[in-house]
């Protein structure tokens, strides 16, 4: 048995042994946390806490401390960005998930599809409040009520990438998956959507018998530069057990 899974056009390789152990997720907390004051971390806590409560004027004002104490933490900035967001307030919004990116380039959570979104709906090329609106998706435990207001989204804004991306993820029907995803391809998604769309396409055609196809799109992904940090785990977590059937 070949230690090798894939080799690109350059010559790079992944192989068994770099896919040992993957789990498939990555915790975002740690990231940028080395050497953080205790205070911020507990202060940083103290905001979210607000948050869940609705009371986002002191949220707002814990988070600011937060990042004044821990300038190098993506996380109270994603979360100012999130905050605003939910105050429907979508400049400040964009403009913190921007600096959040700025802290972490291969995406923090959800960072790269938020700033796709708002300056979609800046430039006018999606609906105000748009964003928010498919954030419902992910609010709702109802798996109906998900895949109607992803069909929903598809029909009113059928260029709004992140949506196919969604009811890629809740159709059954394999035929029907594979035509989302190309659908979903075309709309010029950011890099989180994408890197999605790649990894649901490959796991459709593991379902159509053409493994070898899935371990293709999936290895050109996970040695791709641009690739972010949850497409990379996750992408290396079914590259893992598509592997391990060969």
């Amino acid at each position: 048995m070949s230690d090798i899974i894939f080799e690109d056009e350059q010559g790079n390789r992944i192989t068994r042994e770099d896919l040992a152990n993957v789990t498939g997720k990555i915790d975002f907390s740690l990231i940028g946390r080395e050497s953080i004051p205790f205070e911020a971390i507990e202060m940083h806590q103290m905001a979210r806490q607000e948050g869940q409560y609705g009371r986002y004027a002191q949220a707002i004002d814990l988070l600011t401390k937060t990042h004044q104490l821990a300038p190098d933490w993506p996380y109270p900035l994603y979360d100012l960005a999130y905050t605003y967001l939910l105050q429907k307030d979508f400049e400040q919004a964009l403009a913190y998930y921007r600096l959040t990116n700025r802290l972490e380039p291969r995406g923090f959570f959800t960072c790269k599809t938020a700033i796709y979104a708002l300056e979609g709906e800046m430039d006018k090329l999606f609906p105000v409040g748009q964003y928010l609106h498919y954030l419902s998706i992910e609010w709702t435990n109802d798996e109906d009520e998900k895949l109607e207001i992803a069909k929903a989204i598809t029909e009113q804004t059928p260029d709004f990438a992140p949506a196919w991306k969604e009811l890629a993820n809740l159709l059954t029907d394999t035929s029907q998956r594979a035509e989302v995803i190309e659908t979903g391809l075309s709309k010029q998604p950011d890099l989180e959507t994408k890197g999605n769309l790649l990894i649901n396409k490959a796991l459709v055609l593991d379902m159509q018998n053409r493994t070898n196809e899935a371990i293709d799109i999936l290895g050109n992904l996970v040695l791709d530069s641009d690739v972010t940090l949850t497409n990379e785990a996750m992408g290396k977590f079914v590259l893992a057990q598509l592997a391990s059937r060969k």
